[in-house]
């Protein structure tokens, strides 16, 4: 069994929170792509209290980056982050929480920090992940989430050392680098300990099939052109939206397509995956609903990223045609 685990995405990890990762808001559609395909989904919740001796404003004489001795353990103090009960430390709220089997909340103890989601930096105290994995039979774990060369990093250190095969999600991991070269360094030595270094890519394929519900005269224009290219979009569309699935698809041509012009067609095409990470995916109504919505200036170069051809795969009509 596979298990996903979501490091850390929290509001004050993201763009405008307190400890914003550089980027880290761009893993979270990656992520939320990833989750269906594990068998389970953790996400780890920094939840600090106030007082958390991380804390830089918890010292008379300390700037947030300096480096002191914390119990025994060397300790980088950060700006005031993730504190229990506040929106900082809520999940993302573009983070799909749905897809979460369950959430392994640390960093409680105001004494030790706590950058691994299965112990406490002194790996003194468990939070109880590596138990709940082997409980439910997991036996290779994935990582995505912020930051790389810290939580992501020690959990990985943990995951391997707990025994469980461990692969790093590297396209859905953002790193903070308060150094230059930390990032690179935290990744070498979780390859040094056996973690194998993926794309998402890997997970996924490197296509994503899309659909999309047309009219007779626009399937005219896409026939002409070998069934390989989307047709410019008139001046009244500014968007192209293809949607996620056959039954939204099916849904609009029989709604829309043949009330507007007696039939409607549903096809299906192939795009690279790399092209669509620009386009986050969105949802009109219903989870099902699920669309993207590509700006017509785009076209030309959504034409180009199609892998095969455009397929005629339904036909809805007011009277069907004779054969």
């Amino acid at each position: 069994m596979k298990a996903l685990l979501v490091i850390d995405i929290q509001n004050d990890f993201l763009l405008g929170g307190s400890l914003a990762v550089p980027e880290g808001d761009k893993v979270i559609s990656v992520v939320n792509e990833l989750m269906p395909h594990y068998d389970l989904v953790i996400a780890t919740q920094d939840f600090h209290p106030a007082e958390h001796s991380s804390f830089a404003s918890n010292y008379l004489d300390r700037k947030a980056g300096e480096v002191i001795n914390l119990n025994g353990q060397e300790q980088v103090l950060w700006s005031d982050h993730c504190v229990a009960g506040t929106e900082g430390a809520a999940l993302a709220s573009a983070l799909n929480t749905d897809g979460i089997d369950r959430i392994f909340q640390k960093g409680k103890d105001p004494q030790v920090d706590s950058y691994s989601g299965f112990y406490d930096n002194g790996h003194i105290r468990s939070t109880g992940l590596g138990d709940f994995l082997r409980m439910e039979g997991v036996e290779e774990v994935h990582l995505v989430g912020v930051a790389t060369d810290y939580c992501v990093k020690f959990t990985a250190l943990d995951a391997i050392a707990e025994g469980f095969e461990t692969r790093l999600i590297i396209d859905a991991c953002r790193g903070v680098n308060l150094q230059p070269g930390d990032v690179d360094c935290a990744i070498d030595e979780m390859k040094n300990v056996g973690v194998q270094i993926w794309g998402s890519d890997q997970v996924l394929g490197e296509t994503v099939t899309l659909f999309r519900p047309t009219g007779l005269e626009e399937l005219k224009k896409i026939e002409k052109s070998g069934f390989t290219a989307w047709p410019p979009r008139l001046p009244d569309q500014p968007i192209f939206y293809p949607v996620l699935n056959q039954v939204y698809a099916e849904q609009i041509a029989r709604e829309w397509n043949i009330t507007a012009s007696g039939s409607g067609f549903v096809t299906r095409f192939r795009v690279k995956r790399s092209f669509l990470r620009s386009y986050p995916r969105q949802i009109v109504g219903g989870r099902e609903h699920e669309e993207l919505w590509i700006p017509a200036e785009d076209l030309t170069e959504l034409n180009d990223n199609i892998v095969g051809k455009i397929e005629v795969i339904k036909r809805f009509e007011t009277f069907p045609m004779k054969v």
